[in-house]
């Protein structure tokens, strides 16, 4: 874990992962928003699976990084 290079995939794997949890977090709310960047963003049907689908890929990649370094 001392490579940079599993931190420069493992950082934007945690944020996806934050990004992807207030996506699932809006859907308990009443307009279905979330806030990005400070503004509020309304939830659309694709944007759940594009984001887990991004967030597996970079953890991924992070544990690869880290198993064959």
């Amino acid at each position: 874990m001392s490579d940079p290079l599993f931190w420069v995939l493992a950082l934007p794997a945690l944020a996806m992962s934050g990004l992807l949890f207030q996506m699932v977090l809006s859907l308990f709310s009443c307009c279905a928003t979330f806030r990005f960047r400070g503004r509020a963003v309304r939830l659309r049907w694709w944007m759940i699976p594009a984001a887990s689908t991004l967030c597996g890929l970079l953890w991924l990649l992070a544990v690869l990084c880290a198993v064959f370094a």
